[in-house]
């Protein structure tokens, strides 16, 4: 990533207050030497960039980066409408395996099915007795078949999710919940090999790349990130920055205490689970679900035990950022009130941040809120019918926010919704949602603000202290457009990435 490169004759939006615009910029050993410096540098190689639209490169601040590149090459289940869609999936994909290999799937969404069916293990009878796992969107849920089932603990007593059964026989119809899919279901799946988790890892930058990605906020487990991305540090041609999904209490801060960060690989923080998803109604809500009334969704993990006080103070005193899933109005509620408790060097941030108490708006100011647009796309759809009117006024705040003081560090939750960031300003800046509607314009971004949110916010958010801007000085990560982000009509169109520079190395070329 430390190379050197001349990019003239582009069209330079900077990020930088300072200068906003310029038409070169030299990097120097992955670093910006200068803008606007005529001729450049006779040592350095020049990129003419024929009028291209250049910015700073992007930073997703929340992906599941290994779990991504898994994804590419499993059962995708987003575009299914129907139990009959569905059910020949699952019989095409099984057709295709192995014997004795696991069947994985993701991607589909209730409100997506003919009807709004939730799926149920005798959909997954395609597959014979061949075990299958097919997680929900969110991957707050996993639907699974009797194979599955007849190896779990379903006696077992479950915090924060459950088995979702048949109200008048008792049998499981195959859902499992938060809990029960990460405790009883996960562990049982076989763990692919390092070199198989290396592919996946060189999928996921693939995919960035092509994206516009140069860096991401990658939620991981010590195991992954030591079998993993540690061997490969030198080859990466995407900048990870870890937040450790290990979160058993208390917790063993041996590998991070141990672990060297650089500018193309570092741990920077813990994350722990306050709540669900609002797709699942397990998104903890102050108030019941305006279509489940009696039901404000779940605590899970620590907050459901009840020591989130004491884990935040502890990733604090070891000088890393606590990061929190809050997704419904009570879990923000909880998420802000252990915030009040850290101090303002720990960087904590709230993920997600869907649905937010009016009343807590405010208390964002000067705050980290780790925001994905896409998730308003797909979930505003039957967000009115789920949380009433009334309670819309706090929901995908993202301008709120922004007036309030905020940070706004914007990202994907890839692979719950796509990681191109493009998609992800199209949504923050229209409120189109999926089906084609605009939903709580109030709440949009301007071209600028979504564009911040997808590099100096995400920088920020990520403790990247020379990165998110174009300037001297600063990471020499850049991105090359096919048209002007600001002249765009983002009702009906969007950029095309066309070069995604890391470090001065050019690591995709559409051309």
């Amino acid at each position: 990533m430390n190379e050197s490169l001349h990019i003239s004759n582009a069209r330079i939006w900077t990020g930088d207050l300072q200068l906003p615009q310029a038409s070169s910029i030299t990097i120097s050993s992955g670093q910006i030497e200068a803008l606007n410096r005529p001729g450049g540098n006779k040592n350095i190689p020049v990129l003419d960039a024929e009028g291209m639209f250049a910015i700073p490169g992007m930073i997703d601040a929340h992906v599941h980066l290994l779990h991504g590149g898994a994804y590419l090459e499993q059962l995708d289940l987003s575009s299914i409408s129907s139990r009959k869609e569905f059910e020949a999936a699952i019989e095409n994909q099984h057709a295709s395996l192995p014997a004795g290999q696991w069947l994985l799937a993701g991607g589909w969404q209730d409100s997506h099915i003919q009807g709004l069916q939730k799926p149920d293990k005798t959909w997954l009878a395609g597959a014979g007795d061949r075990p299958v796992v097919c997680y929900r969107m969110d991957l707050h849920a996993a639907l699974v078949n009797d194979a599955v089932l007849d190896i779990c603990d379903l006696d077992r007593d479950l915090a924060g999710g459950y088995v979702e059964r048949d109200p008048e026989t008792g049998e499981p119809s195959g859902l499992m919940v938060e809990a029960a899919a990460w405790e009883l279901v996960n562990p049982l799946i076989p763990r692919p090999d390092v070199s198989t988790r290396l592919r996946h890892l060189i999928n996921a930058q693939q995919q960035t790349g092509r994206f516009g990605l140069t860096t991401v906020g990658a939620m991981e487990y010590a195991r992954d990130v030591s079998e993993v991305f540690e061997p490969v540090r030198d080859e990466l041609s995407l900048r990870c920055r870890i937040t450790l999904l290990d979160r058993r209490w208390p917790l063993d801060f041996g590998y991070s205490r141990s672990f060297i960060n650089d500018d193309s690989l570092a741990v920077i923080g813990y994350k722990a689970f306050l709540d669900g998803s609002f797709g699942s109604h397990t998104a903890r809500m102050l108030q019941p679900y305006n279509d489940a009334p009696d039901d404000c969704g779940l605590w899970v993990e620590l907050a459901e035990q009840g020591c989130l006080h004491e884990w935040a103070q502890a990733v604090a005193a070891e000088g890393l950022s606590p990061s929190m899933h809050a997704i419904g109005d009570a879990a923000c509620r909880l998420a802000l009130d252990v915030i009040d408790q850290l101090p303002a060097s720990s960087h904590p941030r709230i993920e997600h941040a869907q649905h937010i108490a009016v009343q807590d708006i405010p208390r964002f100011e000067n705050r980290i809120a780790s925001m994905q647009p896409l998730h308003k796309a797909d979930d505003g759809v039957y967000a009115e019918k789920r949380l009433g009117y009334e309670r819309l006024a706090g929901a995908y705040a993202f301008q709120s926010l922004m007036q309030a003081g905020a940070n706004l560090a914007l990202g994907s939750d890839w692979p719950v919704v796509s990681c191109d960031p493009m998609l992800g300003i199209q949504a923050a800046v229209t409120g189109k949602l999926r089906n084609g509607q605009v939903f709580l314009p109030e709440q949009n971004l301007t071209v600028e603000q979504a564009l911040r949110g997808y590099t100096s916010g995400s920088a920020y958010a990520l403790g990247m202290d020379r990165a998110g801007i174009l300037s001297p000085g600063y990471m020499g990560d850049v991105v090359l457009l096919d048209a002007d982000p600001f002249t765009t009509d983002w009702m009906q169109t969007i950029p095309r990435v066309l070069m995604t520079i890391v470090g001065g190395r050019i690591v995709y070329d559409a051309r």
